[in-house]
């Protein structure tokens, strides 16, 4: 074969790889069912959790137990009035129910004697935690009150603000970030595996046998439901970001590069898993079956549905198969510490690793079925 015969062949090649990718893309859109996996419940969901997220004019609520009659229980009350928060007096033993039943995150007891300490310069007062519940914001307004009756300046309204090293982003924003990108990430690879599925689909229908006698390739074939994986993502990707910018979802906050890699990378490893999938299942049921499988695991293994801080040290280890883990721990490089540098590409590289690895093997599944 001459060099140009050679050019027009592979011309010809990826000209019909393209088309089946259109192809594939078109009729994936035109499936009101596609539609729905593809975006309107990933949007429902994170316009859902955007609104979960949406900042509040109301103070932070604090429940009391007061067993002090001290002539310095007003003035503290008073004082967290004023900061300001909205306080609940309970009785002990509602406290601790409401607390062991997660009703209540945190609980303040002024204990008998409180009065006392203040006047001797040593304000004691007690918090209790809900279980796996963290110290907060209320810490710092506590602590300012109380020790303004030792000092006599009243704290009156205080601005709390809790600060990373470099972030892009407040800490209430990428709270908002992390949910709303933990539960994309699942629905990109839950919808992506399913529509790897298309191969199998046309095989059972009878369309794949009349390609390849049109003249196309099996690996053509292959190519081009692949490639129509990408395209399918990034209409995804792009709707996620759009709708969830609108309700309040600083996605920009670190700078389009940042974004860029918090999108593509797992994007790459999505795809590559799908076709993963596709290469080792026989039928569009089960493949449909194990997207959600797969992707229901893969979040709960990475930290999608709760902070892997919370679960057994052996688990956070286990956690770094997942892809999920490793996009998350890509969108806190990026908006914590501070926008895209070397800390943010070992993620994305893992990521894209991930994606190749598994496309591969994906690959050379498919190619048992060109018999």
């Amino acid at each position: 074969m001459t060099p140009d015969a050679g050019n027009r062949h592979r011309g010809a090649t990826l000209r019909r790889v393209a088309a089946i990718a259109a192809t594939t893309t078109r009729r994936t859109l035109l499936r009101p069912l596609n539609l729905l996996w593809l975006l309107i419940v990933p949007l429902f969901f994170g316009g859902v959790i955007a609104s979960l997220f949406a900042p509040s004019d109301k103070p932070p609520r604090l429940a009391v137990v007061v067993e002090d009659q001290g002539t310095w229980v007003g003035p503290l009350l008073d004082g967290l009035s004023a900061t300001p928060m909205n306080l609940q007096r309970l009785a002990r033993d509602e406290a601790t129910a409401r607390l062991h039943q997660g009703r209540e995150r945190v609980v303040l007891l002024i204990p008998d004697g409180f009065s006392r300490s203040v006047e001797a310069g040593v304000p004691r007062l007690e918090l209790w935690y809900a279980p796996r519940a963290e110290p907060g914001a209320e810490i710092a307004r506590i602590r300012t009150v109380a020790a303004g009756l030792v000092t006599g300046t009243p704290a009156g309204p205080l601005s709390l603000v809790v600060k990373a090293p470099r972030q892009a982003a407040a800490a209430g924003d990428f709270a908002l970030l992390r949910t709303v990108y933990g539960f994309y990430v699942m629905f990109a690879l839950v919808s992506l595996i399913t529509q790897a599925a298309a191969l199998h689909r046309e095989r059972e229908l009878g369309t794949l046998s009349r390609s390849l006698v049109a003249g196309a390739t099996y690996g053509e074939m292959v190519a081009g439901h692949a490639l129509a994986l990408f395209p399918l993502g990034l209409l995804q990707a792009a709707a996620m970001v759009g709708v969830t910018a609108l309700g309040g979802a600083p996605w920009f906050a670190a700078g389009l590069p940042a974004l860029v890699l918090v999108l593509i990378a797992p994007l790459v490893a999505a795809c590559g898993i799908a076709l993963a999938v596709a290469g080792f299942t026989r039928t569009s049921r089960q493949i449909n079956a194990a997207g959600s499988l797969v992707g229901t695991i893969a979040a709960m293994l990475g930290g999608a549905f709760w902070p892997l801080d919370v679960v057994p040290v052996s688990l956070q280890e286990v956690a770094r198969l997942s892809p999920v883990y490793w996009a998350l721990d890509g969108l806190r490089e990026a908006f914590v510490f501070g926008g895209p540098g070397a800390a943010q590409w070992p993620a994305a590289a893992t990521l894209v690793l991930m994606g190749v690895l598994a496309g591969t093997a994906g690959v050379l599944g498919l190619r048992r079925w060109a018999a």
